[in-house]
């Protein structure tokens, strides 16, 4: 009999979790594994599986939809009721049980631990493979609010994730933290040590290689949902200036849709001849964009790892990184990159310690790709689950 596993998961649409999500399960599948995805579904996303309040008073009820994701797994949507307080995208449903009670082993990806709570709330045994406490995570998205729901996240939505949280770190799950940042904060928020492994993501190595010629100077770069808060990209943007200011042929090339909530800032900082989106990368495109940059940049506040990050590196791109968390594992100053505070002009020194001086530039380069061969290939992948796999189910995947 094939063993099943259910991977529940955020919407697997853009960012690192749907990317790590789809690593795990292509791994799985390739151990022979039937593997099948599971994710509650947003009002944002599925508006027509989700009930909203006005909807709950006019008699709807939760949908749930089955698909294809990650090329062609098979995908199952559950909705909820009360998607606007979005600690209700976890709470256990008879739909979810359902769901759950049909695999014989569970995984659960995501940015927080949160996703588990159905898990830990029937007590059955399983694997979190996470990248921050909830506060972590949603600290700088509350600060970014409008003011009523911001009280409403802070005086309600937080208290009710708080308790979620401390169920599943007191629960029978094993955590796998992305990053050693990850697995301290874990630890500091009260989940037992013993029960929190580390588990990278891996990088495919054979894919996101070094360029055959040498990237044009000064392109710096940036990659992920810049309209996230926590990314920071106000401080990349006076980065930029401050970069023009000494040699006017910086530019900057970013992932995803223009983020029109920055044109004003770009526009008054005048650098916006100097930036350039490139929308939504499949992973051809992907290794393209990384292969060009002279400098790939992270500006965020917090990362539980930042994936982009180490594929950069992987096509022997240098990084520079705010001292935000899981970039730390691998951003070695003078070695791969350079950490650095959030002070702009303190980020375009470091910047142009590297791109000024082609001989450094180069060496870091190298350095990023045998760092990431030594630290983050499938091989240590495979070698850090098979370890944890066996602490929670007693075998080897």
């Amino acid at each position: 009999m094939i063993d099943s596993v259910l991977i529940i998961t955020i919407p697997p649409l853009t960012g690192g979790v749907p990317d790590k999500a789809k690593i795990l399960c292509h791994h799985l599948r390739k151990l022979g594994y039937q593997v099948t995805v599971s994710h509650y579904a947003t009002y944002t996303d599925y508006p027509n599986l989700v009930v909203t309040l006005w909807q709950l008073l006019r008699g709807k009820q939760p949908k749930i939809s089955y698909g294809k994701c990650f090329d062609d797994l098979n995908c199952i949507s559950v909705g909820c009721r009360l998607p606007e307080l979005e600690f209700t995208y976890y709470l256990p449903s008879k739909a979810w049980s359902t769901v759950i009670n049909n695999y014989q082993r569970h995984i659960v990806v995501g940015g927080t631990v949160l996703t588990s709570y159905f898990l830990s709330y029937l007590g059955l045994p399983h694997l979190v493979w996470c990248a921050s406490t909830m506060m972590e995570d949603r600290l700088e998205r509350q600060r970014s609010m409008p003011l009523i729901r911001k009280i409403v996240d802070r005086f309600i939505v937080c208290p009710v994730q708080h308790f979620m949280e401390q169920k599943i770190l007191r629960g029978n799950g094993h955590l796998m933290a992305v990053s050693s940042y990850t697995r301290r904060t874990l630890i500091s928020a009260g989940g037992h040590p013993e029960k929190i492994s580390s588990l990278p993501i891996p990088v495919n190595l054979e894919f996101f290689i070094p360029p055959s010629d040498a990237p044009k100077p000064r392109v710096i770069g940036f990659a992920g949902r810049g309209g996230d808060p926590r990314k920071n990209l106000n401080l990349l943007f006076l980065t930029l200036k401050y970069l023009n200011e000494f040699n006017s042929n910086f530019k900057l090339l970013l992932t995803g849709d223009v983020e029109l909530t920055f044109k004003p800032l770009i526009e008054r900082l005048g650098i916006l001849n100097k930036v350039s989106w490139t929308g939504w990368l499949e992973d051809n495109n992907l290794k393209n964009f990384y292969q060009k940059l002279d400098i790939f940049v992270i500006p965020s506040i917090q990362e539980g790892l930042n994936l982009s990050g180490l594929q950069a590196m992987a096509c022997a791109v240098p990084v520079v990184s705010t001292r935000c968390g899981g970039p730390e594992d691998y951003v070695i100053n003078d070695v791969t990159g350079s950490l650095v505070s959030f002070d702009a002009k303190e980020m375009a020194s470091a910047i142009l310690s590297i791109t000024e001086d082609r001989e450094k530039r180069i060496k870091m380069g190298k350095n990023a790709r045998k760092f990431v061969e030594e630290n983050y290939s499938h091989k240590q992948f495979e070698q850090s689950l098979e370890k944890v796999w066996y602490k929670i189910w007693g075998d080897k995947p």
